[in-house]
């Protein structure tokens, strides 16, 4: 059954309303609408949680199309450190493109949305679980993600349905045959198969005279003047002046990362949205099969979406079939393997980062062996339990997740044992339940089961507090007994002061159980590797719970510098530190997306990440940084819809020249800097612009 909702309904706070559907940007480069009514009767329709939303649209615009909905329940007071309850997406602009926002989804039970179609690229949820029975309030927010020319936006139609319509986008093509934005043009853009054909064979040849370290580099990558302890493995050391990792043969070793070092291209989906490419080839074409797979062989897509899930989603991978015409089905991956380790090396990057494993046709254990590049492992298939606290973090205090973890462990680890080129391994990246600010005490006593964690709180309330009437005193709520706790509530921390600092410090021994399960039985299995620890998507006084379990603590850093991040953990924790992802993007290559900070510029771009270089390179505390990404990502976005510019790649395997100049620059001084032998460059701190980074 279809509800429209009449063009009527919407009111205009932000922007022009041209009739028609047709709305122009106002001040704020943005178009802001509402609808309003009572709980669960917005604009006169019943919104109920089964319902999607529809949105039949068109953003006239030049980076991704950001659309948010947000809704409000009537007097509710969001804290200030809590988030609206909202759903955003990023959809394809210059195309008309259908959105269904599944209401559902406002119970916040995933951060990522996995209804990736047509011309949806991400979603994304924020706020603590609600329902939109209880919302009275809706606004559609449309701006540029990436900021640049926002020309209009049209909304077509609007309704409520329980059935999804066709999602598929028509259109004129906007990627060419080469995987690149047909509409722009840039300076090293490719415009013949002749011309990259003649390039790549070119850089091959050129790596065929071998990739080297830097002078004085070791042959993993660490520094022939500074000598420690040889153990046959990587590990950590503090000389009295600074933390350093140490290769396998005793020598200094700074880890200079490059994030999916290993790759060459990103799969983008292809299906509901074919018109959109000038060139396909059949998935049965033989020359062209190493360039095609499905979203179920991608991990990061199943641990998100479930095992099996997108076995019928074609994805294709550009910068794979680029070089397959250069060097055929047969030999485009030795040709590869060539080029890359060679150029790695040369640059002066010691590691391949985060995301070797991270596709399951890649032949990495097969690379890693070619290249002969020390590498950083993501440990994939995260236990879960069948309950969990809040999206994705479990009932610690089960049998189950002791049980999932060792069985975790022994299949993930296994077998790696005894790799000397193996640093060490990141337990997690960047879990869901760490997106926004959540504490997962509070949550675990909302939750409608009798977890296994709740229960063990409640002994550290009953241990505490002795008598349910001290408690009651101290959070200034009556309990007749500590049994009444298990009736779930919303909000407890907000009682009283002393039930916020009781809260903060029950989130603490979650995470706490946490991490001594995981690196208890990690370290049983393989005790001979470092464990990075969860890569935190950054680094301060709730991330530390749980760390001096880890070797190394681990964070990424979008940030102009690291160094407040870096600060900020020392302060609390004399640590080794890795920053297992961080970057600086750019505009200058024709992407709808440019990275979570990003200058237009390339020389200004190149003097931003030497400056961030340098500022890691100084902090006596950090061991390593590990730069996201070697390729920029597919125009029409990867797994889950990133489209971003930020590699030292291009699609056609064209390295952006001025940037890798600088890198190789610096890191053939590292050690140096690293030893205060030499000094930073006197480089003034870059004002960068802000995207927006939602994974």
């Amino acid at each position: 059954m279809k509800q429209t909702i009449p063009a009527q309904q919407w009111s205009v706070v932000r922007g022009a309303d041209c009739g028609g559907g047709k709305y122009l940007p106002g001040e704020n480069n943005d178009v802001l609408l509402r609808l309003t009514g009572t709980p669960g009767q917005i604009a006169g329709l019943p919104f109920t949680s089964r319902a999607m939303l529809i949105l039949d649209m068109q953003m006239d615009m030049d980076s991704i199309a950001a659309v948010n909905t947000v809704f409000h329940a009537p007097g509710e007071v969001i804290p200030e450190n809590e988030e609206d309850h909202y759903l955003d997406y990023r959809m394809i602009p210059q195309r008309r493109v259908k959105l269904a926002v599944r209401l559902e989804e406002l119970n916040s039970s995933k951060h990522f949305l996995d209804h990736l179609v047509g011309g949806m690229l991400e979603g994304h949820a924020h706020g603590r679980p609600a329902r939109v029975e209880d919302m009275d309030t809706l606004e559609l927010e449309i701006f540029p993600l990436w900021g640049g020319a926002f020309r209009s936006f049209t909304l077509f139609e609007a309704y409520l349905t329980f059935e999804e319509p066709d999602m598929t986008v028509e259109g004129a093509p906007m990627v060419d045959a080469f995987g690149q934005w047909m509409d722009r043009e840039w300076e090293g853009k490719v415009h013949s198969e002749e011309e990259l054909v003649r390039y790549l064979r070119g850089e091959l040849e050129s790596a065929q005279n071998g990739g080297q370290y830097p002078e004085g580099f070791s042959r993993w990558g660490g520094w022939l003047s500074k000598k420690f302890d040889a153990t046959g493995f990587f590990h950590t050391h503090h000389d009295g002046r600074r933390w350093w990792l140490v290769d396998p043969d005793g020598y200094a070793f700074f880890s200079n990362g490059m994030c999916y070092g290993s790759r060459m291209g990103v799969f983008g989906f292809t299906d509901r949205r074919e018109s959109l490419f000038s060139w396909l080839p059949q998935p049965e074409d033989p020359t062209y099969r190493d360039a095609w797979t499905t979203a179920d062989q991608i991990p990061e897509f199943a641990k998100r979406n479930g095992p099996g899930v997108g076995a019928d989603r074609k994805m294709f991978n550009f910068a794979r079939a680029n070089l397959i015409r250069a060097f055929g089905p047969e030999g485009w991956w030795d040709a590869w393997v060539t080029i890359n380790a060679a150029r790695l090396k040369n640059w002066g990057f010691n590691t391949i980062g985060v995301g070797v494993n991270n596709y399951e046709d890649e032949r990495v254990m097969d690379y890693l062996a070619k290249a002969k590049i020390p590498f950083v492992w993501t440990l994939k298939k995260f236990p879960r339990t069948n309950t969990r606290i809040f999206r994705d973090f479990p009932d610690v205090y089960s049998e189950e997740f002791s049980e999932g973890v060792a069985h975790f462990a022994q299949t993930q680890l296994g077998p790696l044992k005894g790799n000397p080129y193996l640093i060490g391994y990141f337990v997690n990246n960047e879990p869901e339940w760490k997106t926004g600010y959540m504490n997962l005490a509070e949550r675990a006593f909302a939750h409608p089961q009798r977890l296994r964690s709740k229960e063990a709180l409640v002994r550290w309330l009953q241990e505490k507090y002795g008598t349910p009437e001290a408690l009651s005193t101290a959070w200034k709520r009556s309990f007749s007994s500590f049994e009444d706790l298990f009736t779930p509530a919303e909000r407890l921390d907000a009682l009283s002061e002393q039930a916020a600092a009781d809260f903060a410090q029950m989130h603490a021994l979650l995470i706490d159980r946490y991490s001594e399960v995981l690196c208890t039985a990690l370290k049983r299995v393989d005790p001979d590797h470092l464990d990075l620890g969860l890569r935190y998507a950054g680094a301060g006084p709730r991330e530390l719970a749980g760390s001096e379990k880890y070797d190394v603590f681990s964070f990424n850093c979008y940030r102009v510098t690291p160094r407040p991040m870096l600060d900020t953990a020392a302060s609390i924790r004399d640590l080794p530190m890795m920053i297992g992802e961080w970057h600086i993007g750019g505009g200058s290559k024709g992407l709808l997306g440019l990275g979570l900070l990003f200058e237009r510029d390339e020389e200004t771009r190149a003097k931003a990440c030497d400056f961030y270089f340098q500022e890691a390179l100084t902090h006596p505390n950090c061991v390593g940084i590990h730069y996201f990404e070697m390729n920029n990502q597919p125009l029409l976005g990867r797994f889950d819809g990133e489209s971003m510019e930020h590699g030292v790649i291009d699609v056609c395997n064209r390295p952006y020249a001025k940037l890798m100049d600088t890198f190789t620059k610096t890191a053939r001084r590292m050690y140096e800097l690293l030893e205060g032998q030499a000094q930073p460059d006197a480089v003034e701190q870059p004002v960068l612009r802000r995207g927006s980074r939602n994974s």
